[in-house]
């Protein structure tokens, strides 16, 4: 088996038992189940901390316990993968749109995807004269409840809805809404009309609309939002050129970044 020895206890350290947990998937990467004695002759772990070790990871989903007190991958590790393979993807298939749609708008373009209650943007396309206060920004994560990425995706994915209230609603500016009644109100309208619009709510002089990406879940046989395209600048331009034009424009992007998911 490919895993790292790890002799000792791990109970002191929380570190080392996480360096522990990932040697013990490795150990599965080559044997599809097994129990406590086998990953301890193979870490060079004690057996009870290999027992442990297993029964935590069985009770997160990680891994499933058969008969006999044995394991194997749970369910929770081929949801990451498929994760993982979306994400790959999604960058893949959304550049020629992104830049696409950054062409028709004149305004920064941004790719994002939910991280607990944040977006994460893994992608940007910014126009030419882009307003300052957007440099250096690539990568960022922001609070979800207050950008319209965030709001796209909630309004179409329960657990980042739960992650968003579970984390409370922090106030930016004197627009932010922080109101779990008014942004449960907000989530029925962005499904209502299909995408989410914020004015300011971030910071001032800036407003976003967002379009969600939705994907077709077999598992749970619904459609979730696993991304947003969202467009971003000055509230003035942003409002002259006509949210709902803007809007559509958005949709049309996540709509095609979905179709070439779908055919990957």
């Amino acid at each position: 088996m490919p895993a790292t020895r790890q002799p000792g206890n791990a109970k002191s350290d929380p570190l080392r038992s996480v360096s522990i947990a990932l040697s013990i998937l490795d150990c599965f990467s080559v044997a599809p189940e097994l129990g406590p004695t086998a990953v301890a002759r193979e870490l060079g772990i004690a057996k009870s901390t290999a027992s442990r070790m297993l029964a935590v990871m069985a009770a997160r989903g990680v891994l499933e316990r058969r008969d006999a007190g044995r394991y194997r991958l749970g369910l929770r590790m081929f949801e990451f993968g498929q994760l993982a393979v979306h994400r790959l993807n999604l960058l893949e298939v959304s550049v020629p749109i992104l830049a696409g749609l950054r062409d028709r708008v004149r305004d920064l373009v941004q790719l994002g995807i939910p991280i607990g209650a944040e977006i994460l943007f893994l992608d940007r396309y910014e126009a030419e004269g882009l307003d300052p206060r957007f440099h250096g920004q690539i990568w960022r994560r922001v609070p979800a409840h207050s950008s319209s990425s965030g709001r796209a995706i909630a309004a179409f994915n329960p657990a980042v809805t739960r992650a968003i209230f579970e984390a409370g609603l922090t106030r930016h500016t004197r627009y932010t809404v922080v109101e779990p009644s008014r942004l449960n109100e907000i989530l029925r309208e962005v499904r209502r009309r299909g995408y989410a619009a914020t004015d300011e709510e971030r910071v001032e002089g800036i407003s976003s609309v967002a379009a969600p990406v939705l994907v077709w879940r077999a598992d749970n046989h619904d459609v979730r939002a696993i991304a947003a395209v969202s467009v971003a600048g000055p509230s003035q331009r942003l409002h002259r050129d006509g949210i709902p034009v803007i809007a559509k424009h958005a949709r049309d992007a996540a709509r095609q970044i979905a179709e070439a998911l779908a055919d990957a």
